[in-house]
């Protein structure tokens, strides 16, 4: 069934060289050149050159240095040119701008300045590394391209992409896939702590349990199915085979969208393909009449009007790159092509005319098969294999807030657990512990890879830490140093031993001192009385002095600081519900409001910037957090000065404005953005705490297990306050020595340790 893939490649009659793409593991992509590089030979194969060209406030500020313009005045100008998509030049600048004209009429020096940045702007300030393209040359390379070294043993042609082509050089793209990395990572937890011998290789083409979870349209993490507009596709499509899947990644494109609810409507039943000739038929009757593929297109004019495979792909560049001077050639020859077949000319020119939009948006099937196929194996993995492959998930993406937040919120929406960083039990990586996931460590921001290695090497070899001033002596100074352990502290991995996080960073001087004279001990053969006697003496023992923690709006900054998200809570917890009440709509219920619906909205403001418009006019662009989602709210020039006094980084508000959509498409193959959602804002309001309802008069719990009772001591300990606690158990009543904090987050705690089993009231 492959044979009409590659006949248009391997045809004697193919005039111009194969597009090669191949996809590869993210991590193991240089993997690949090394192999073909010593395959082929040194000599014969390099990477392309890919060149960055000179902006107008680079050239300004180039410029500036070669003319020894002071630097206050070359930022001066460099900052009035405006920056955004597209760029904007030095003339268009000098047009739109009269203060940057004021100063270059002005000035002989500015002049001078803006004259020389014009000359440099848009030449070539750099080369690097494209970062796909390889060539591999059955020529030495050195006789066929000029070539250049990037650092110490990175060959790269100095013909950009273009002009590789162009002198007849096979060009690969050799790209690394973030997919694959995660599918990789999924095969391997898959195998850790399910079954050792799952193999990826070997799926079934045909699980229900996948085409269900499609067909709902759950398709949050799965490769090229995951954008809003996919999903909806989807779930209307409701695949039930491999061949819908590979249909759907030809036809999600601009042009062929159109086609989309042709397809569907055929695809049930519900339409029936019409077709121009007997002939026709087999061709496109797997894809119910409409022609999705370029090797149909060529197909077809093989079967149709007798064109060779080479002439039919002449053809297909011909339409795809609507040439429209040669139109009328290969529609003569098609024409001509078909009445030889004994077909009527007419009926031949229809046929042409009908033809001719696919070919234009016709995807290679190749391709199609390829990408479709990725896509069914990571929505095999999610339907079948959740927890691990979202833990592989959320590993690709730490560097990625929104998506991070994302694939928790899915986790939640699938019930799994998404435990913090724990240092006695997390990995490198989120991993699957139990029937939870657990944050992986070099998720944390601030620790990286050597020091978390080292601190998995210390807990194998000596087991798990038991204490704070162990743990700190346990560690390689060398690898783990004062700002790893306080990211630690900070984003909870500490908090299963004994003590709160501020009690941790209070001791951390004393820890690192202890465990500094314990390896100089070491080193000199004598004995530390840390190292010996305080296992047998725990008066001997370092202590944490008593310190009551942070108050939850510290904790979770720190959390924020070193996880890049809130994980003990959030800081809009206690206010949530007035939020509501206000009439705000959950930020991740705006995806599905029409566009120019007016709504309201309510959250923090965790970022807020002051920008230019084109036409120089003041603008704002802040970004606005509720409990579930973020979304990024414009005030534009014509209500700024009105509204620009509320927008103040981390306070809360209320926002009434309209709905904007955006489509967006990534430019790597899977990692095609979401439709990009923003508001317009018409008012915004400051929220007020004092709205508030007022502290609870105290809390009632029922405690039927001692594991109860121990929980609530350490809430007790851990978040002291003025709140009573009663305990009851086995019919009796204690009202607690200590009582609690009134923050909201407490409740939460209680519930989740006695369930049900709670009352506020009076004491």
């Amino acid at each position: 069934k492959f044979w009409l893939i590659f006949e248009r490649f391997l045809n004697p009659d193919r005039i111009s060289m194969p597009d090669i793409d191949t996809d590869f593991c993210v991590e193991r992509r240089d993997e690949v050149i090394a192999y073909v590089t010593q395959k082929y030979g040194k000599d014969r194969v390099a990477q392309i050159v890919t060149f960055g060209t000179m902006a107008a406030r680079a050239a300004i500020r180039d410029a500036g240095r070669a003319l020894a313009v002071p630097l206050g005045d070359v930022d001066r100008v460099a900052k009035l040119i405006p920056s955004g998509p597209g760029g904007f030049t030095i003339e268009a600048a000098l047009k739109s701008i009269p203060e940057l004209r004021a100063l270059y009429e002005a000035s002989y020096v500015i002049r001078k300045l803006l004259d020389t940045a014009k000359s440099i702007e848009g030449l070539s300030r750099h080369a690097s590394t494209h970062a796909a393209g390889v060539v591999i040359s059955k020529e030495p390379l050195v006789d066929i391209t000029p070539l250049i070294k990037f650092g110490d043993d990175e060959i790269n042609t100095q013909y950009d992409m273009d002009w590789v082509e162009r002198i007849g050089l096979l060009k690969m793209d050799f790209l690394g896939l973030r997919n694959l990395t995660v599918m990789k990572n999924a095969v391997d937890e898959i195998r850790r702590v399910e079954n050792p011998a799952f193999e990826l290789a070997t799926i079934p083409d045909d699980d229900a349990k996948t085409f269900e979870m499609l067909g709902r349209g759950e398709t949050t993490g799965v490769f090229q199915l995951e954008s809003d507009g996919m999903r909806r596709v989807v779930s209307e499509l409701k695949p039930s085979a491999f061949d819908d899947i590979v249909a759907l990644v030809a036809l999600y494109r601009p042009g062929p969208m159109e086609w989309i609810p042709q397809y569907i409507s055929a695809r049930h039943g519900r339409t029936k393909p019409k077709y121009l000739h007997p002939k026709i038929e087999p061709i496109l009757a797997p894809t119910y009449g409409i022609a999705i593929y370029q090797e149909q297109v060529m197909q077809l004019a093989r079967d149709v009007a007798g064109f060779t495979m080479g002439e039919a792909d002449e053809l297909r560049k011909v339409m795809g790159k609507k040439q429209k001077e040669k139109i009328p050639y290969y529609r003569a020859k098609f024409v001509e092509g078909a009445v030889a077949h004994e077909l009527d000319a007419k009926l031949a020119g229809q046929i042409f005319e009908y033809v001719e939009p696919f070919a234009g948006y016709g995807f290679p099937k190749a391709h199609a098969v390829a990408y479709g196929w990725i896509s069914y194996q990571t929505a095999y993995l999610k339907a079948n294999y959740s927890r691990e492959y979202l833990a592989a998930l959320m590993t690709s993406v730490v560097d990625k807030t929104d998506k991070l937040v994302e694939y928790l919120d899915e986790a939640r929406r699938l019930q799994l657990a998404v435990l913090p960083p724990d240092i006695n039990e997390s990995r490198s990586t989120f991993t699957v512990v139990g029937s939870d996931i657990r944050f992986g460590m070099a998720a944390i921001k601030g620790v990286g890879v050597n020091a978390v290695l080292s601190i998995i090497a210390a807990r194998e070899a000596g087991g798990p830490f038991g204490d704070f001033f162990e743990f700190v002596r346990r560690l390689d100074g060398r690898q783990v140093n004062r700002k790893v352990i306080e990211a630690l502290v900070k984003c909870g991995a500490l908090d299963a031993l004994p003590g709160n996080r501020a009690q941790k960073l209070d001791a951390l001087d004393t820890a690192l001192e202890l465990a500094s004279r314990a390896s100089r001990d070491r080193e000199s053969g004598q004995f530390s009385l840390f190292g010996t006697v305080e296992e047998s003496n725990d008066e001997l023992k370092p202590q944490l002095r008593a310190l009551p923690p942070p108050s939850l709006l510290e904790q979770l900054a720190w959390e924020k600081e070193t996880l890049g998200i809130f994980v003990s809570g959030h800081p809009l917890a206690d206010v949530a519900d007035a939020l509501s009440r206000a009439g705000a709509v959950p930020i991740k219920d705006l995806r599905s409001r029409p566009e120019d619906d007016f709504v309201t909205i309510a959250g923090m403001l965790t970022e807020v910037r002051r920008t230019m418009t084109k036409a120089q006019q003041q603008m704002l662009i802040a970004k606005l957090e509720d409990m579930n989602g973020t979304v990024e709210c414009i005030v534009f020039p014509k209500s700024y000065a009105q509204l620009q006094s509320a927008f103040v980084q981390d306070a809360i508000v209320t926002i009434k404005g309209r709905v904007r959509f955006r489509e967006r498409r990534g430019t790597i193959p899977g990692d095609e953005a979401p439709t990009e959602i923003s508001v317009t804002v018409n008012e915004v309001k400051p929220f007020e705490r004092r709205d508030l309802p007022p502290a609870p008069m105290g809390w009632h719990v029922t405690a039927q297990t001692r594991r109860e009772i121990d929980a609530l001591a350490r809430l007790l300990d851990e978040s002291p306050g003025s709140v009573p606690v009663v305990l009851h158990v086995g019919g009796g009543a204690e009202r607690m020595a200590r009582g609690i904090a009134a923050e909201a987050y407490v409740r939460r705690e209680l519930e989740s340790i006695f369930g049900s089993r709670i009352k506020e009231g009076a004491p």
